[in-house]
């Protein structure tokens, strides 16, 4: 019995441990990736446009100034098909429903506005992840049937990307570029 148990618990520490280094590894890409478009797209601040480099081809009459970006970092890959909701906080502390949409298969979702429609204002927003059909459509248990992300907007003509680390008994979020 001792065995068997000393067994489950090498194994227990040797997933948490993979899946911390799995999340170290995945921001030390994504910071590197980062690092690489902050030097182009200084290097190339020609345009006056306010629309970020990356996000110019998807705009058209709108400023998408926010992306969001889902990593699985128990598979190694990104999260498709997971609902995302953008809610705005108004004066009276009350959620305002502004978007919804649905990663795509590279697990990144960048139109939550309308043609047309402004991006961000200056004030404080939440995404939601509705994470639970994610992990039971791959049968796997998770603490979280949903994250949110509440983010403040203090300088809208900034683009506002705002990634998920997620695995099914945790998560991380940080600001990217």
């Amino acid at each position: 019995m001792r065995c068997a148990r000393r067994h489950q618990s090498r194994q227990h520490l040797a997933r948490t441990a993979l899946s911390v280094a799995l999340t170290v590894l995945l921001i030390a890409t994504t910071a590197a990736a980062a690092a690489v478009a902050a030097a182009a797209s200084s290097s190339s601040a020609s345009s006056s446009t306010s629309v970020p480099p990356t996000e110019q081809g998807d705009a058209t009459d709108t400023m998408q100034n926010l992306s969001t970006h889902i990593l699985d970092t128990t598979r190694g890959k990104p999260a498709p098909e997971v609902p995302v909701t953008l809610y705005v906080r108004a004066a009276s502390q009350s959620w305002t429903k502004v978007s919804t949409g649905i990663t795509d298969g590279d697990g990144r979702f960048r139109s939550f506005f309308a043609d047309g429609q402004p991006g961000l204002a200056a004030g404080v927003y939440k995404l939601h992840f509705d994470v639970g059909p994610y992990f039971r459509g791959r049968s796997v248990e998770s603490l979280y049937p949903f994250i949110e992300i509440v983010f403040t907007v203090a300088d809208p003509t900034q683009h506002y990307h705002i990634p998920l680390l997620l695995n099914p008994f945790g998560y991380s979020t940080y600001r990217g570029s």
